[in-house]
């Protein structure tokens, strides 16, 4: 796994051509103000501040050509990722599967809030109406492993800090909800290889049996 832009590595040409470039959304209204949103129907964009991270998202990835792009359902990663494309046309696909974690009845209130949640039930509770840190897991799972169907050999993903970290932690061989990864940057990059994505999927289906 590689935090910065450069070359996959892999022991086979095939598996050496794949590589799956995951960039967090650019810095939002709600982010600066410490409010949580998971609903995708809510209107939460870019500040000045993230747009102009986006932009040095783009020149960091101007030179790499894209077979595919990704982004969730959140408007914050649509608008971070044509910033990105800057007028580059690859295949743009959403996948619901890498929204963020749905909060529940923690939506539109601080972050603050739902921390003294987690801190009272634990991190792997379900808020009222939400879903828990292992049924976010499962279903960043299940997109990881749609990602790593899909046949193209360069992927850009622009998708949220948890889905991320998860798979930026399984990695690693950490667990993935727990791992020392604990923030991703707004726009920041990612690049896994094809060899670094199946283990990451392995560790992360590993976790989920713990709680089957």
């Amino acid at each position: 796994m590689r935090s910065a832009v450069g070359p996959a590595r892999s022991d086979t040409l095939g598996e050496m051509r794949r590589t799956f470039t995951l960039v967090r959304h650019g810095i939002t209204n709600y982010n600066v103000e410490g409010v949580l949103n998971s609903d995708p129907s809510v209107p939460v964009h870019l500040t000045d501040e993230g747009q102009d991270q986006a932009g040095r998202a783009r020149s960091m990835l101007a030179n790499q050509v894209f077979d595919l792009a990704v982004h969730s359902r959140l408007p914050r990663t649509e608008e971070t990722l044509r910033i990105i494309l800057d007028g580059r046309e690859p295949p743009v696909e959403v996948y619901p599967e890498f929204d963020d974690q749905n909060v529940g009845e923690f939506e539109g209130r601080h972050v603050s809030a739902f921390r003294e949640f987690r801190t009272e039930h634990g991190i792997e509770a379900a808020p009222p109406g939400g879903e828990s840190r292992v049924d976010a897991l499962a279903r960043f799972t299940r997109g990881y492993e749609r990602l790593l169907g899909c046949g193209a050999d360069n992927v850009l993903v622009v998708i949220h800090d948890v889905t991320i970290r998860f798979v930026a932690n399984a990695a690693r061989g950490e667990d993935p909800i727990r791992g020392p990864i604990r923030h991703v940057p707004n726009a920041s990059i990612t690049r896994l290889s094809e060899p670094e994505l199946r283990r990451a999927i392995d560790v992360m289906n590993e976790r989920l049996q713990e709680h089957r």
